[in-house]
């Protein structure tokens, strides 16, 4: 059987219609977009290792080689209150834009590269692709820095500069970091939690649960949420070789992760209490 299961038009399971305009997170923003395609997976999709209903999208204003096909949690009606949630996001970002930019720059002074030598952040990172066309950014690098209200913690400067570096890197340099990472998310959380017992001794049920909690939304959202495009072709080779993202990535995607945890988050069910737990745990990691 197929992997492409159906389309919206005979299969109602699918919330939204080929042809529908709407909205789409991309990164943490929100931008108007449209409906090419829609079908549903039994099987994971290669691109969001996700089963389900997903769609093909085109963001409005921008090139055909920006559409790609994301899982339906990420897409929303266009309707007010989601013209709202976008407008929000939009004057949030661009409020703290400045501060984060200076913030960014003033904390990347160190690792930037000086002409004939890679910085030691710059060696993480392999070649340039050759024969890379410079692409059309895929959002401003500072989307990923600030999300305001949504915000679950304040990213400390250094991993603003980090975060804007590894963005850099990617989408202007062409330059990938080699996988499997090392350490990899796996072992970073090992070692966490081997932190915590040494300084808590044990660190309880809940506790353990959250930690279990990373490691499976890492898994579960690298594929759909975590990668920029030019990252993806790389993607599907090392999921040929391993089963589980958390294997193969490392401490530049668990940030990512961490910053767009309150999109994520936003769409669970989880209580005020363990929701608190998640927030101290990642502040503490993060420190």
């Amino acid at each position: 059987m197929s992997t492409q299961q159906s389309t919206t038009e005979n299969n109602k399971s699918l919330t939204y219609k080929v042809g529908e305009r709407c909205l789409c997170y991309h990164g943490p923003m929100i931008y108007e977009a449209k409906i090419l395609k829609a079908q549903m997976y039994e099987e994971k999709h290669p691109e969001s290792n996700e089963t389900g209903p997903h769609y093909l999208i085109h963001y409005k204003g921008w090139k055909n080689t920006w559409d790609e096909w994301v899982v339906e949690s990420r897409v929303l009606k266009y309707n007010e209150a989601n013209l709202n949630k976008q407008k929000q996001l939009k004057t949030a970002f661009s409020q703290n834009k400045n501060k984060a930019s200076s913030g960014a720059a003033s904390s990347t002074g160190s690792i930037t590269s000086t002409p004939g030598r890679k910085s030691a952040i710059d060696s993480a990172y392999g070649s340039p692709e050759k024969g890379k066309k410079r692409k059309r950014e895929m959002f401003d690098k500072n989307d990923l820095i600030k999300r305001q209200k949504l915000a679950l913690f304040d990213i400390p400067e250094p991993l603003k500069a980090l975060l804007v570096h590894d963005w850099e890197c990617i989408n202007k340099s062409h330059m990938l970091v080699p996988l499997p990472r090392s350490p990899t998310v796996q072992i970073i959380i090992d070692d966490y939690r081997h932190h915590l017992q040494e300084r808590r001794g044990e660190i309880g049920d809940e506790k353990e649960e959250v930690l279990k909690g990373v490691k499976l939304y890492f898994n579960k959202s690298l594929g759909g949420r975590l990668l920029y495009q030019d990252e993806r072709e790389q993607y599907r080779e090392m999921r040929s070789k391993y089963e589980a993202a958390a294997d193969i990535y490392g401490a530049e995607h668990l940030l990512r992760l961490f910053v767009t945890f309150p999109e994520i988050l936003n769409q669970t069910l989880l209580n005020d209490e363990i929701l608190e737990m998640l927030k101290e745990l990642i502040v503490d990691f993060i420190k």
